[in-house]
């Protein structure tokens, strides 16, 4: 019987994961163009850049000094807040969605300039890589979610759909804690044992 529970879960799993890869695209799209601007903004307003790029730092501080399995429970924690706000909020026409991914693009635009321009490609990929293949199509998974929510509540609300958003908000809800948050864990668990070392962090 678990051998078949599981199978079953697979299956649904992929099933979904087929209905998202639109948005999985748009999303990917969304990110990219946010990190353009990011690095188009650091080009040609270095000042504004440079107060982004601190007020992430201070963010960043607040983590500085924790054990590394607190380090891991707090990026974790953080991660899955956002995620699941995200896909929560999705249900508002996917505009939080929307937004989320291009500020975060923008962010990731504005440290990549930074990083490169400072210290080389290679630093920017040795903090980036060891988590962000796992984190990064974790959180790009619950934005999906976020979009797909998103135009599914416009198809209901004002196409007259007859959609049931209750049903699909939880179907992606049990996504989001049967394939998001084990790969969250993960790549929490990597960036505080390896990456936060790695980067001197």
């Amino acid at each position: 019987m678990a051998i078949e529970g599981q199978a079953r879960l697979w299956r649904e799993q992929r099933d979904y994961i087929r209905e998202l890869t639109r948005y999985l695209v748009a999303s990917v799209v969304l990110l990219l163009a946010g990190a353009l601007i990011g690095v188009a903004m650091a080009e040609r307003a270095p000042d504004i850049s440079s107060m982004r790029q601190e007020a992430l730092s201070e963010f960043v501080s607040l983590f500085k000094g924790l054990p590394a399995p607190l380090l891991a429970l707090a990026i974790f924690l953080n991660n899955a807040v956002k995620t699941l706000v995200v896909i929560v909020a999705g249900v508002f026409a996917g505009i939080l969605p929307l937004i989320f991914l291009l500020i975060n693009g923008y962010v990731v635009g504005i440290v990549f300039h930074a990083t490169v321009h400072t210290e080389g490609l290679w630093t920017f990929v040795a903090a980036v890589a060891p988590h962000g293949v796992l984190e990064l199509p974790a959180v790009l998974l619950g934005t999906s979610i976020g979009l797909m929510m998103g135009a599914r509540a416009v198809r209901k609300f004002i196409k007259k759909e007859n959609i049931e958003l209750s049903s699909q908000l939880a179907r992606g809800m049990r996504f989001f804690a049967t394939v998001i948050v084990p790969l969250l864990v993960v790549s929490a668990l990597i960036e505080a044992f390896i990456t936060a070392p790695l980067s001197g962090k």
